[in-house]
């Protein structure tokens, strides 16, 4: 049994140091593993999974969600809420830094998405810090970390893509993200109040003339208070819809997911932004990425249905059990393991590359599988933003001319809040079970 765990894990870990996609190194391994161990007549079985998987209903989750944030990052709804947020918090020291974080926050509620958050914020945040006098470092850090909202909060595709996967009930691991991630948010808020406080020179850097297409933008956002509510109340209807409908019952995720994506364009139609070229944009980009998340999860069901049947899940959780190692040093390692791969790839990825081999071993250890999926959650948060490859900083490094190694020094204070929220959310689950509890 160790030998052919062995044989399976150097396939698929040379598959993806050769450079294969993850979702194709995982088919991949699938196939390998099927001819050597199993029939070749249990390919079809494969097969029937792969379309079964392809015309599920629970595979529409994922390309609604994502279409409803590619609506909503091409409209620039992410640039509305910080403007107005910052017109209400600009006297505040950090002002600006706690605008960025709240507007992330808020659209990490719109989007799911950890980079398509930080990409958002960050395009009108950080040129607006930088040009009255924050630090550079201190700017970018502060749009990194709170781009990782995007995952935690729903509607968040990790958690989509880990319900399908273990086959826990999608709606509750969506719930159980509100107070995790409000936490995040609360913590993130209190460390900037508190750095600004003890070294003002973060944010009282040598005053710059902002420039002519900043001014113009902040001058366009400029209006009374109506003004400014009708920019957010849209939004926070649009929170309240998708979220509110799977809290209550009322919908389904598929449902709510299809709220989202049709108030997410009548939205945008609102504000007077859905062009044809926005429209016909926001499609294919859409389904790009569904269609990567949609190969992810038929690999990966497929090669859980391989480890299923040679019992090797089931084999490791007995020989850990019986072990008698501490639950929580089991636990231990796992979080480090997800802190490493989240470094190294997308969330995604992380889930369907690891849940199919830990999920028994953890689950009979006396976890529970919702908790267990907002941890993993932030534990691949935690990855995206430590260096050296953490995934949202290229995506900063793409929408702001800071040098890397300056995105790199201002995150790592941030890498200690997520990692506290992780230990604070492990010493008390309640605070991601009481939610879903209630449903």
């Amino acid at each position: 049994m160790i030998l052919v765990l062995i044989t399976l894990l150097a396939i698929l870990l040379t598959a993806i140091f050769i450079g294969t996609p993850v979702a194709f190194a995982l088919g991949f391994t699938t196939v390998a593993s099927t001819l050597l161990y199993l029939s070749p007549n249990q390919l079809a079985q494969i097969g029937t999974m792969a379309f079964n998987q392809g015309t599920s209903m629970n595979q529409l989750v994922a390309p609604l969600f994502i279409l409803m944030a590619e609506f909503l990052a091409r409209g620039n709804v992410a640039a509305d809420i910080f403007m107005v947020l910052n017109k209400y918090l600009q006297r505040v020291k950090g002002g600006l830094a706690l605008s960025a974080t709240l507007a992330s926050t808020v659209f990490a509620a719109l989007c799911g998405s950890s980079p398509a958050t930080a990409a958002a914020i960050g395009r009108i945040s950080i040129k607006q810090m930088i040009h009255r006098g924050y630090r550079e470092d201190f700017a970018v850090g502060t749009v990194v970390a709170g781009g990782t909202l995007g995952i935690m909060i729903p509607p968040s595709i990790t958690f989509v893509t880990y319900g399908i996967i273990t086959e826990n009930s999608i709606a509750k691991l969506l719930i159980a993200g509100i107070l995790p991630g409000l936490l995040i948010s609360f913590l993130l808020c209190l460390f900037i109040v508190i750095r600004v406080k003890l070294n003002p020179a973060l944010q009282e850097g040598s005053s710059r003339q902002v420039d002519e297409e900043t001014a113009s933008f902040v001058q366009e956002q400029a209006g009374g208070i109506g003004q400014d509510l009708k920019l957010l109340i849209p939004s926070f209807v649009l929170i309240f819809v998708v979220i509110g409908s799977l809290y209550s019952g009322i919908a389904t995720p598929t449902e709510a997911a299809g709220f989202g994506a049709i108030g997410a364009m009548l939205l945008v139609l609102y504000l007077r932004r859905l062009t044809k070229e926005l429209f016909i944009s926001t499609l294919p980009a859409a389904a790009r990425t569904s269609t990567m998340i949609l190969f992810l999860v038929i690999c990966g069901l497929s090669l859980s249905y391989v480890i299923s049947y040679l019992g090797l899940a089931q084999s490791i959780a007995k020989i850990i059990v019986a072990s008698g190692l501490n639950k929580w040093l089991v636990m231990t390692m796992l979080y480090i393991l997800w802190f490493m791969l989240g470094c190294l790839m997308d969330p995604g990825s992380m889930v369907i590359l690891t849940i199919p081999f830990v999920y028994p071993t953890i689950i009979a250890l006396g976890f529970d599988p919702i908790w267990l999926g907002v941890v993993s959650t932030l534990c691949v948060e935690i990855g995206m933003i430590t260096p050296p490859v953490g995934l949202n900083l290229f995506v900063i490094r793409t929408v702001t001319d800071v040098p890397m190694n300056k995105i790199i020094t201002g995150t790592l204070p941030y890498v200690l809040v997520l990692i506290t929220a992780l230990i604070i959310i492990t010493i008390f689950p309640e605070i991601a079970l009481y939610l879903p509890s209630r449903m």
